[in-house]
């Protein structure tokens, strides 16, 4: 599941049994969202996303669930079900930013983060900075994405997401150099995540600094052991190899 995504928080309900009963099971499905269980968390909230007193985090959870299994149009059914609902709710017009940005749908994406951006009731505004840039990177175009992701780090400077990303427009114009410092602040701020060290090891591999790069690939198997079957690791070792 992408860093990039935020949950709903729980609506406020009257504490009766039905209430307890729909929290408790509410709680059980944030459990199979985080332990990555996507396919038994849809099949547990399907059912109860037909029910008119759903409330919004049953959508929320089944669109963030859908995502896991990589079927953005059907997260972005469920994102969208809830914004046309409650225009107010910041979290799911968020994800269905995100999801936007998963379907090309580049403009869409930025005019939603554009309004929650201007509705400044959103208590994570570095997220939707990194959404925008994020948005303009996969159409290329890093000198609008760039500010962006700054604008991020003005709000919160430890976050890892926008180094990671500036760092991916630097290697798109071979500004190896730059991707490297990028992507080692990246890492000092997400030690234990993957994407970041598998990138910085591509890139010292490419400026010529293999020990680096072994490194770098070696922490992460270690942070992560189901890594040393990934594919960019196993095809980079066979590089470093030759």
């Amino acid at each position: 599941m992408s860093a990039w995504l935020v949950q709903a928080c729980m609506s406020t309900r009257p504490d009766t049994p039905e209430s307890r009963n729909q929290q408790a099971s509410l709680e059980v499905a944030r459990q199979m969202v985080a332990q990555g269980e996507y396919q038994r968390a849809v099949q547990f909230l399907l059912p109860r996303s037909r029910k008119e007193d759903a409330p919004s985090e049953v959508h929320v959870l089944l669109g963030l669930s859908f995502l896991g299994l990589n079927k953005a149009e059907s997260a972005f059914k469920s994102f969208a079900f809830v914004v046309k609902n409650d225009p107010s709710h910041d979290d799911a017009r968020l994800n269905l930013a995100y999801t936007q940005i998963l379907l090309g749908r580049h403009a869409d994406a930025r005019r939603d983060l554009n309004e929650i951006l201007k509705r400044g009731k959103y208590l994570y505004p570095e997220k939707v900075r990194l959404n925008i840039g994020l948005s303009f990177l996969q159409e290329k175009k890093c000198e609008k994405a760039i500010p962006e992701f700054n604008a991020a780090l003005e709000l919160d400077p430890t976050y890892s997401a926008p180094y990671f990303n500036i760092a991916k427009c630097h290697t798109l114009s071979g500004r190896w150099t730059e991707a490297r410092a990028n992507f080692q602040r990246a890492v000092d701020f997400c030690p234990d995540c993957s994407e970041p060290q598998i990138e910085l090891a591509a890139v010292a591999h490419r400026l010529g600094d293999k020990k680096k790069a072994i490194m770098h690939l070696e922490n992460v198997v270690r942070a992560n052991p189901d890594a040393a079957n990934d594919k960019r690791v196993i095809a980079l070792r066979k590089q470093m190899t030759r």
